[in-house]
Order: C-alpha cells, then sequence, then structure tokens
C-alpha cells in the first residue's frame, strides 16, 4: 500500500515521541478527522480512551465513535514492544504496523476482505505501535453461528471453507486463524473479512500440506458452543474441494488428529488454570 506521511507538505507527522501515516488510498476523510483520530490514538495510547475491548498477550485494543464522518466506529490497536529473542529476529524486518498495511493491500488485491486501515503510528523510542481500523461490517464467525439457521450455518461453513483455500491458493498464511478474527459480511453469497494480520505471511510454504493444516487447526481448535465435528467438516469439505483429491482422506486424519490434540492439551491447561485460581481463592479465604 502507498502511504504519505501526514502534513501537505510531505513532511512526516511526529507528535509526543510517535510517527503517524495515513494511507493515501481514500480521500473520504477529512483533515479535522484526521486529527481526532491522532487525538484518539494518544487516548489508546496512554490507557484514556472510553471502551477498552481486550487485552490479549501482545496487545490491547480500543473502540471509539466518530459521528463527523456518518457514525464510523475505529479500533485502536495498541502493540506492546517486542520482548526478548524476538526482538533481536526483528531486526531486520519492517514495523509490524507497515507489514499489516502492506499486507493487507495484497490481501485486498487478491480479492481477500480485510478491514479500512485509517492510521498507523510507531513509537520511536519504546517499541510500540498502533495500528486503527475501521470495524467491520456484520459478525465475527462465533457471534454469526450463534444467531444463524441450520440450514444458513452449513453454507456458510462450508464457503468459509472455500474462501480459505482461496486464501492459502493465493499464496498467503493468516498468523491466528481463530474464528473471532473472521467476519461474517454477506449472506448471498457468503462474505467473510479477516483481521489481524500482523503474522499474515505471503510465503512459499502456503504450498505445503502441513503450514496449511496448521491453519485449519488454529480455526477449529475453540471450543464454540454449538459447533460439532460435524460442523469443522463442513469447513473442511469445502476447503478441499479446491486441492486436488488424491490425499483428501489422509489430510482430513491428519487435520482431526492435530485437533484433537490442541483441544486436548488447552482442556488440560483450563484444568489447571482453574485449579490454581480455586487454590489461591482458598488460601486467602484462609489467611495463609
Amino acid at each position: 500500500m502507498s502511504l504519505w506521511m501526514a502534513g501537505s507538505d510531505g513532511v512526516p507527522l511526529t507528535r509526543g515521541g510517535w510517527t503517524f501515516f495515513l494511507p493515501d488510498y481514500d480521500a473520504r476523510y477529512s483533515e479535522e478527522f484526521r486529527e481526532e483520530l491522532i487525538d484518539s490514538a494518544f487516548a489508546a495510547i496512554d490507557g484514556t480512551l472510553a471502551r477498552r475491548v481486550r487485552r490479549s498477550r501482545h496487545a490491547e485494543t480500543w473502540l471509539d465513535h466518530f459521528d463527523q464522518v456518518g457514525g464510523l466506529d475505529a479500533y485502536f490497536k495498541v502493540l506492546d514492544p517486542i520482548r526478548g529473542l524476538n526482538r533481536v529476529r526483528s531486526i531486520l524486518k519492517r514495523r509490524r504496523a507497515v507489514h499489516v498495511a502492506a499486507i493487507s493491500e495484497h490481501l485486498r488485491a487478491d480479492g481477500i476482505g480485510v478491514p479500512e486501515i485509517l492510521l498507523l503510528g510507531a513509537e520511536r523510542h519504546g517499541g510500540r505501535e498502533i495500528i486503527v481500523t475501521s470495524r467491520v461490517d456484520g459478525f465475527n464467525l462465533v457471534r454469526h453461528l450463534k444467531r444463524a439457521t441450520l440450514a444458513s450455518r452449513r453454507v456458510v461453513l462450508r464457503a468459509l471453507g472455500a474462501e480459505i483455500a482461496r486464501l492459502h491458493r493465493a499464496g498467503y498464511l493468516h498468523g491466528d486463524l481463530t474464528p473471532y478474527n473472521i467476519f461474517v459480511t454477506g449472506l448471498a453469497p457468503p462474505q467473510f473479512v479477516f483481521i489481524d494480520h500482523e503474522r499474515t505471511r505471503r510465503t512459499i510454504l502456503s504450498r505445503f500440506e502441513r503450514p496449511r493444516m496448521r491453519n485449519l487447526v488454529q480455526l477449529g481448535h475453540l471450543e464454540v458452543a454449538g459447533v460439532t465435528n460435524t460442523d469443522r467438516m463442513r469447513v473442511w469439505c469445502g476447503y478441499s474441494a479446491a486441492f486436488p483429491r488424491r490425499r483428501h482422506r489422509l489430510e482430513r486424519r491428519r487435520v482431526a488428529a492435530m485437533l484433537a490434540a490442541r483441544m486436548a492439551l488447552e482442556r488440560e491447561d483450563a484444568v489447571a488454570a482453574r485449579a490454581s485460581a480455586s487454590l489461591g481463592q482458598r488460601r486467602e479465604a484462609s489467611g495463609n
């Protein structure tokens, strides 16, 4: 994606130790809105924006609303500094926010749905970054499946499998392909938007079976209420139809085995976490 640095004279916009970039492919937004966007970005960076959406291991996400541009909702994702060995590895890589902008443009050019980027920012000293995107219409896959009829669920899951196959055939591997990072934005026919692309890559590895299978395991390992193994196989059927048929049964068994192992491990982790929390509560109650 072509990016221009804020300022009509082309001078980079640096403020408060941050440098901000804005995409040039959309001229719908005024300079006043962009200034308000940056003000909200600083509120998210400082942790004072009105609504915090979630806190993950590597980032904090906030939501803000802008009446002056048709009631637009924007997500502000503040990325933590890279730590440890990953910091050494990142020296030869471009900034995460810039990577998201570039990979999003490639995905969009290949017809894959991605959120619109409104603003990017990088801290000059400290390592934090921020990515601001517009809110995606529709619902994430988890919420959609809870609301959908049985017939609609079947159609959407098969179409999702085909869309993931299209993603892989175009040369991409999503870095975190969970149901919460897939939005259903249309039903006739089903349409999807993929979010959170900090670790999405366009790579030759997409040609190989095992990396692709890992993406499918990421999608299926979460135990979503009402989603059965049959539903997961519907995704697989939609996916496998896009590839040569000679190894479908073997790959399906391999995906099922990987999925079962991943879910079993997560159940063990969940049980251990609950036991640890219960023990801590008992100790606190006893005063030890």
